[in-house]
């Protein structure tokens, strides 16, 4: 009973499965059937006013560590972690500008596809984005691919190649071009380091050009 009271708990998955949708079975692409997995936490906290709540937000898995930091109140690695933490959810609060779109990616090296098609060992890659009407993909090398999930739920035409979508299509491209440059690249300073106003010529005594 004590641990309940002190531990957050986590049931999720890392991708779902198609279990004979589209005729496929595992994963590898990004249907929904793949790209959306189950997730239910238990929050011990006393301030959790959002038991058996369904959540229609947007979460994505890289949200779940921001999470635990924020349960323990730790503030280390901040600066190498891209998702955000789902306390606020968890616990009622409010939140502002919370994420309109969520974000897959896939590295197909290893897989018979990267063969068939003659691709190099870092070519095989491929990147999702979705927001709550669009889905689309780019496949490095390839044409894109573009789904309308308000009017094609299931996913089987595919609108990369539709004049009438142009526009769309650019729209999602450069949503997803800026999720990818946004990425946390500087690991080893956190912001704060770098926004420190300081004297590098003097700085550990060392002072370069100064004469």
């Amino acid at each position: 009973k004590k641990k309940m009271q002190d531990t957050m708990i986590v049931f999720t998955s890392d991708h779902g499965d198609y279990h004979g949708d589209h005729w496929l079975g595992e994963k590898e692409l990004f249907h929904e059937q793949i790209v959306r997995v189950p997730m239910i936490i238990y929050d011990p906290s006393s301030s959790a006013n959002n038991r058996g709540m369904k959540e229609k937000r947007f979460v994505e898995a890289i949200d779940l560590l921001p999470t635990f930091l924020d349960a323990v109140e730790s503030s280390a690695s901040k600066h190498r972690l891209e998702g955000k933490s789902l306390l606020p959810i968890l616990r009622g609060e409010k939140t502002s500008n919370w994420k309109e779109s969520v974000f897959s990616e896939i590295d197909y090296s290893f897989n018979e596809a990267r063969k068939i098609l003659n691709l190099g060992a870092s070519d095989a890659r491929a990147y999702m984005i979705r927001n709550n009407r669009w889905k689309y993909i780019y496949y490095n090398g390839f044409p894109p691919q573009l789904f309308d999930l308000e009017n094609d739920p299931d996913e089987f035409k595919d609108l990369g190649q539709s004049p009438k979508h142009h526009k769309i299509r650019e729209e999602m491209k450069e949503l997803l071009l800026q999720r990818i440059i946004s990425r946390k690249n500087r690991v080893a300073a956190t912001d704060e380091f770098v926004l420190k106003e300081r004297d590098y010529t003097r700085e550990d005594d060392i002072m370069i050009g100064v004469w």
